[in-house]
């Protein structure tokens, strides 16, 4: 239990950045799941086990990386696009299915798809540019527990 919180700290709580960190870990999160999620389908024709482990695998790798590439000013904005894009792809996704409840209302779908992206993808938005902000000024923040080149 103790390492359950300590990891969850870690990845969550351990910024000055306060809830911008923790939306930017779990669109980190969400793009890992996605990029492992893609990766196990391409490697599903070498069998089931194999797909599951090189996805998960892949997985935490594309997380890490993700999180890593918080550190500098200009890899920041490669995380931010993936994460951004990752929850605006998610939040139009449903509301497009939830849009087709109202079938009677002619391009209702499309457009509840554009308006669900774009929303859901404000948040991480706006969290990812306030941490490339910190680091553009060289902010010193915990949410990276380890020392780094100079990012100018």
């Amino acid at each position: 239990m103790r390492l359950l919180r300590a990891l969850h700290h870690a990845v969550l709580h351990e910024s000055r950045e306060g809830r911008a960190a923790e939306i930017i870990a779990w669109s980190n999160g969400v793009t890992g799941l996605a990029l492992g999620g893609l990766v196990g389908w391409l490697t599903w024709s070498r069998g089931v086990t194999t797909a599951l482990g090189v996805g998960l695998a892949a997985a935490a790798i594309a997380f890490c990386m993700l999180r890593l590439a918080l550190a500098h000013r200009v890899t920041v904005w490669i995380a931010a696009v993936l994460g951004t894009s990752s929850v605006a792809a998610i939040g139009g996704g449903l509301a497009w299915v939830f849009a087709h409840l109202f079938e009677s209302v002619p391009g209702l779908p499309p457009a509840a798809a554009a308006l669900g992206a774009v929303l859901a993808g404000l948040l991480p938005a706006m969290s990812y540019r306030k941490l490339a902000r910190h680091r553009a000024h060289d902010v010193r923040d915990s949410l990276m527990p380890i020392s780094l080149p100079h990012s100018r």
